[in-house]
């Protein structure tokens, strides 16, 4: 297996598509993934590391082959693992690890570790979405809690993971909440702050931010 093939093998673990390459950024349009793996075509050191560092995958491994898929976070991060009560961290992004009804996923790549002072979740995973910069930013770790009775009442200014059959998006849950049949909601749009609402039979579920580590 050489480099152009473990890129590939790395996309398919974590579940990418071309087309999620191509809004990350990490390709230049949507059929190079395909392309990677019809071997017509060869990925670009940018492309290995921009998925290197979005995802968390070794660019030892992706170019030789050698140690472990994931870096070392948890060095990186004081996570202890495998002592005292552990909770599952996603070595990917909450529309990877989440389905399409809220559920979590075994992908195989997460692990168990205990996190000092943050006990009282569901699951730790990584943030892709950049709709509440510069409070939660790309590439930041998030403890995420199950809310069960969020159709009843969620605090303003939690910042959530909302989950429906079409998308999962983070944002902040406004102050206001005028409207019994929606949730009104806060994301970031060019450095402004942009209200919009959610109809609550659009959502699945709902998970509460409750921890915010940033991995740089």
């Amino acid at each position: 297996m050489d480099f152009a093939q473990r890129f590939v093998k790395a996309a398919e673990e974590l579940r990418l598509t071309g087309a999620q390459l191509y809004r990350d950024g990490i390709v230049t349009n949507e059929q190079v993934l395909s392309k990677v793996k019809k071997g017509c075509q060869r990925p670009t050191k940018k492309s290995i590391d921009l998925l290197c560092l979005k995802y968390g995958v070794s660019p030892v491994w992706i170019y030789d082959g050698v140690g472990a898929f994931f870096t070392d976070m948890n060095k990186n991060l004081g996570f202890k693992i495998n002592t005292g009560e552990t909770k599952p961290f996603y070595k990917m992004g909450f529309d990877s690890c989440l389905d399409n009804n809220g559920q979590l996923i075994s992908s195989g790549h997460e692990i168990s570790v205990i996190f000092p002072n943050m006990q009282d979740i569901d699951f730790w995973c990584i943030n892709y979405d950049n709709s509440l910069l510069p409070v939660i930013s790309p590439g930041n770790i998030i403890a995420l809690k199950k809310l069960n009775a969020w159709k009843d009442y969620i605090p303003g200014g939690f910042i959530c993971v909302f989950v429906t059959k079409q998308f999962k998006i983070l944002r902040k849950v406004s102050v206001r909440q005028d409207d019994e049949q929606c949730i009104s909601v806060i994301q970031m749009d060019d450095g402004k702050a942009e209200e919009s609402k959610i109809p609550k039979d659009f959502i699945l579920s709902v998970y509460q931010v409750v921890g915010n580590y940033s991995s740089l």
